[in-house]
């Protein structure tokens, strides 16, 4: 790539250069280094582990890791098994209570870094509908803002709800689907930092263009598609940038990475735990997502009552302080030097297995055995397929993919709890304003996770376990999957009553000028989907994340993120699949179907997955599981059900923070 490439020294849009671990004192560089054991087997990708091993043998993969980098303590077994300082006996473990530990300053600023960066894209993702489907409003003024004190809606382009919705669309699949190129590229190449800076510098240049957009010379004669579009594109590219980098690069900063025993000033004796830590820093880092994402209301009252040009420098003006804040952390991150990747390799593995097996063995006894070293030593097959693993790499994969099913599920709840494509803003335009911008009630999502998480979190499951009833992670998916059909159905009903009493009938969504335009219903009652939607979403992602992270190998955390993503990227190519029947007089169907596959598919996942309630309830009640490490091991360390002797780099250490809808 020259100098140009993101891995030479050449130029940076900001003085981002790396500090690597090994320059800052953190427990994860210090312990284990001197006394970590020889790996057996050759290092995956040597040339003497092309040679497969014989049938049922096992080479041990070597760790990947640079010269002065290390993994976190708690991912390394053998540091683990040694004494440090203030490491609990297993009467401590069970007994003393479990605190986080201290946040470090970086840690915080990461945080604002994160509500800048969301801010200035939610700030944009909710006007999409209205400056695409709706024309310049008449008697406005010129800014694309309607006429004060009428039921209308703002608008710009005026292409209607086909175009609408798949530009809306195409602009999410970008962001949710490239992000597995750059987390792929920060880890083999250029480090998370890099891409997160040379991310904001795109964002830079889609803000300004954006801005541009908003001109009431070039709204008047029309002419503000180039710069839109292209300000809207390139901003799906810089959030795929930012995205998959910078929570890892948060957790990196956290120095709590050991189990350890301290005295507080109260003189009660606790444990800093690395799992409360980290739980601790992600709470505030989502807070921060989640106000950042109500920067929509601001916009959206912007575009009804200013016009576009306000709604489009306000992100601007969020995003300004983003370059100084990188500029100041740069030295003084922990940062872990890239070091490789294994999902090329899970790649190949799963390309082995459908060229020797075919798409129709795929999930099947044997089929993940094809791309097995000692499966292709046996057939003779060694100079066909070259192989850079070992047995064991190919078990992991496996293993992976059967955790991460439930994924496979996400994409209806995503429909239902959103509803398909842009349907429900479009649905928002046939409702009555009076005053409120339309695509403001979609915060309603947002709004409801706040306020129900403390309910569930402090109330709900707190009770329950009293009451010695397990509400095991499976039947809690349920009930989100229950949920946000119910959501679908409230979408359905809306948008029959909408049809039926709009002036416009069936086409009261396609720019309705008879009378007020509108259905003389209120747009608040979208609140309630939108609401059910958001508490759906507790009930499914945090026990989903948790049982996929909890059995997908260490080194396969990558993969599970990838596939998160994939399934969320699938939600978004359906609804851009479907943009030529999102519009009247389609709409309540668009919300219908949904709920009826949402319905049946919940009873599918819960005949399908019931079974995992009572392992996980056995393996968490299960002592010797419950003590293997204090705190950790359930989630980011390893257990019985995910243990394995490869090793990822420690740049994939955090790569489980998923990135869900909200990110």
């Amino acid at each position: 790539m020259g100098k140009s490439s993101l891995g030479a020294r050449g130029f940076h849009p900001f003085p981002c250069h790396v500090t690597h671990s090994h320059n800052v004192p953190h427990p994860a560089a210090t312990l284990g280094d001197e006394k970590r054991p020889e790996s057996s087997g050759d290092s995956i990708g040597s040339p003497a582990h092309a040679k497969a091993p014989a049938a049922g043998a096992l080479s041990e993969k070597m760790d990947n890791v640079p010269p002065g980098d290390a993994h976190a303590p708690y991912l390394d077994t053998f540091t683990m098994d040694e004494d440090y300082e203030g490491k609990p006996t297993e009467e401590e473990a069970a007994t003393l209570r479990r605190v986080p530990g201290r946040i470090p300053f970086t840690a915080y600023m990461i945080c604002i870094v994160e509500f800048c960066e969301r801010a200035s894209f939610y700030g944009v993702q909710p006007l999409i509908g209205n400056y695409v489907n709706r024309k310049l409003p008449e008697g406005g003024n010129g800014y694309g803002a309607p006429p004060a004190g009428t039921q209308g809606t703002a608008g710009a382009l005026g292409m209607g709800t086909k175009v609408a919705n798949a530009v809306a669309q195409s602009f999410s699949l970008l962001a949710y689907a490239l992000p597995l190129f750059f987390g792929w590229l920060a880890d083999v190449r250029s480090g998370r930092f890099r891409i997160i800076c040379w991310g904001v510098a795109v964002f830079g240049v889609a803000h300004v263009l954006m801005v541009a957009a908003g001109s009431k010379d070039l709204l008047a004669k029309n002419a503000t598609q180039a710069p839109y579009f292209l300000s809207l594109y390139i901003l799906a590219i810089g959030a795929a940038m930012f995205k998959p980098n910078v929570s890892p690069l948060l957790l990196d900063q956290v120095t709590t990475t050991v189990p350890t025993v301290v005295t507080l000033k109260s003189g009660e004796r606790v444990i800093e735990d690395p799992e409360s830590t980290a739980e601790r820093v992600m709470l505030w880092f989502y807070l921060l997502i989640n106000i950042g994402g109500f920067f929509g209301v601001a916009t959206s009252y912007s575009e009804k009552y200013v016009g576009w040009w306000l709604a489009f420098i306000l992100p601007l003006f969020l995003y300004l302080p983003l370059p100084l804040l990188l500029w100041f952390l740069h030295k003084r991150l922990i940062l872990h030097p890239a070091a490789g990747s294994d999902l090329g390799n899970v790649f190949r593995v799963l390309g082995i297995c459908i060229r020797r097996g075919g798409i129709k063995k795929f999930g099947r006894h044997g089929f993940w055995d094809l791309a097995k070293p000692s499966n292709i030593a046996a057939a003779n097959l060694d100079f066909t397929y070259k192989t850079h693993w070992n047995d064991q790499f190919v078990d992991d994969v496996r293993r992976t993919f059967q955790a991460t099913g439930i994924f496979c599920f996400f994409p209806i709840q995503y429909l239902n709890d959103n509803g398909i494509g842009q349907a429900a803003n479009f649905l928002s335009t046939m409702l009555e304003t009076n005053g409120v911008p339309n695509d403001v009630i979609g915060n309603f999502n947002s709004l409801s996770i706040i306020a129900f998480a403390p309910i569930l979190n402090y109330g709900l499951y707190p009770l329950l376990r009293r009451l010695g009833i397990h509400y095991g992670p499976v039947a809690r998916i349920t009930t989100g999957l229950a949920l946000s059909t119910i959501g679908g159905v409230g979408y359905t009903v809306l948008n029959y009553y909408a049809y039926k009493l709009s002036p416009c009938g069936e086409y009261g969504s396609s720019d309705c000028a008879i009378g007020d335009g509108v259905a003389p219903i209120s747009i608040w009652w979208m609140a309630i989907p939108y609401a059910i939607g958001g508490i759906s979403e507790l009930f499914i992602n945090v026990p989903a994340y948790g049982i996929a992270y909890s059995r997908a190998p260490p080194n396969m955390r990558s993969l599970v993120s990838a596939i998160n993503l994939f399934n969320t990227a699938v939600a978004y190519a359906i609804g851009l699949a479907a943009s030529s029947v999102i519009t009247d007089p389609y709409l309540t169907w668009d919300f219908g179907g949904p709920a009826i596959a949402g319905g049946i598919l919940t009873v599918v996942f819960w005949f399908m997955f019931k079974h995992i309630d009572k392992e996980e309830y056995v393996l968490t009640t299960h002592p010797q599981y419950e003590n293997t490490m204090a705190g950790t091991t359930k989630v980011v360390g390893e257990n019985e059900l995910n243990k394995t002797p490869n090793r990822a780099a420690p740049i994939s250490d955090n790569e489980e923070m998923m990135i869900s809808q909200k990110q």
